[in-house]
């Protein structure tokens, strides 16, 4: 589906939204091409914003570009000659070459809810790996406690009267761990979360005896079985035994990693280099 969304607006929604992309620009013609070099467009899986040109040009490059996107094994960029009259059958007759660069998926986004002690070691934890985290508590006495300037570079706290409230703020296909110090909120999210439809994975700290209490709330507050089954409680790897802050926070993010590495294999390949671009180019003049 093609948007009226100019490809500088689109960037903006589709990063802030945690979709993988691929930007189409158009880096040089020959002859009659209906678009000029640095024509941009932004290409989803679903959708295409701006236009490098219309026509059968933009539906073959959206087909190259929507094959990287789904292929694990493409490159991260590809240059494309397309001779309009031989390849998309358009009579300006002129060569088109369009660069596609890939960008995959943001780095992996957590949100933390609660700032205890399990909590606070797990962030010093995660604060190793290639992902934003957001912090977040409504206890201002505990923010000062925590020394919130010194945290790792990836994690951002946030303060709230209500930490309900950044479920509001949270993107797309986020890891939501709920850990708080209140059993009764600690529902009051997951249920909230539930209702995005939208999460990537909901952990929840506690016993077995917690997980069976909560699941027959839901059950009465009407959740299907599949969204009931989607939070994981207790949160965290069977394997890593121990109730110490330190074991419970190593359980868990061991099984984010699990999660991530499983769900977000990045894409292998270095690009293009100068003499495959300027090849490419060679062959476009051989087609003139």
């Amino acid at each position: 589906m093609m948007s009226s969304m100019s490809w500088v607006q689109a960037l903006q929604e589709v990063e802030k939204a945690g979709q993988a992309w691929v930007i189409a620009t158009v880096i040089g013609t020959q002859g009659s091409a209906p678009r000029e070099s640095s024509s941009k467009m932004i290409i989803t899986e679903e959708h295409s914003f701006d236009t490098i040109g219309g026509g059968q040009l933009e539906y073959a490059v959206c087909q190259k570009a929507r094959a990287m996107l789904q292929d694990t094994a493409s490159p991260s960029h590809l240059l494309e000659n397309f001779p309009l009259a031989a390849k998309t059958n358009q009579c300006c007759g002129g060569t088109v070459s369009v660069l596609l660069e890939y960008f995959p998926e943001p780095a992996t986004k957590i949100t933390i809810f609660g700032m205890g002690h399990v909590a606070t070691t797990l962030v010093n934890v995660l604060g190793n790996m290639q992902a934003k985290i957001s912090w977040v508590d409504s206890r201002a006495n505990l923010a000062q406690d925590h020394n919130l300037k010194g945290l790792p570079s990836n994690v951002t706290p946030f303060l709230y009267e209500s930490m309900l409230e950044h479920i509001d703020h949270m993107s797309h296909n986020e890891i939501a761990l709920v850990m708080t110090h209140d059993h009764a909120l600690d529902y009051q999210l997951v249920e909230a979360l539930l209702d995005r439809k939208d999460c990537r994975f909901i952990g929840l700290i506690g016993s077995k005896t917690k997980a069976l209490r909560f699941k027959k709330r839901l059950v009465s507050a009407s959740f299907s079985q599949a969204e009931i089954d989607s939070v994981h409680c207790p949160v965290g790897l069977n394997e890593i035994a121990g109730k110490k802050p330190f074991e419970i926070a190593i359980s868990i993010a061991g099984q984010i990693i699990q999660i991530t590495q499983t769900k977000n294999e990045a894409k292998k390949g270095s690009g293009l280099t100068w003499k495959e671009i300027n090849n490419a180019l060679s062959e476009e003049k051989a087609h003139i």
